[in-house]
């Protein structure tokens, strides 16, 4: 990162208020780079949704039970699709 968000840092107490105030105020190209490295840094340092969830021996069994019922046609359910037009 260069310029302005290189030198953008907060305290770890830091409210989300006070981060988006600081964000705004930089120019958008700025703001624009700033994102491209949030993005990229949680891409890297996010836990992968799929792990957490069949970490959990319940869960796991749930989900995989689920996974077996769907694609045996069992226990599908169709929501109504008029309230999606």
């Amino acid at each position: 990162m260069r310029g302005a968000v290189a030198a953008l840092t907060f305290p770890a107490m830091s409210t989300l208020t006070e981060i988006e105030t600081a964000v705004t105020r930089l120019p958008r190209p700025e703001q624009s780079e700033l994102l491209r490295f949030v993005a990229a840094h949680l891409r890297e340092t996010a836990p992968d949704e799929t792990e957490y969830l069949l970490s959990s021996p319940a869960n796991r069994d749930h989900l995989l039970r689920a996974v077996e019922d769907l694609a045996a046609g069992r226990d599908i359910v169709e929501p109504d699709q008029a309230m999606f037009r």
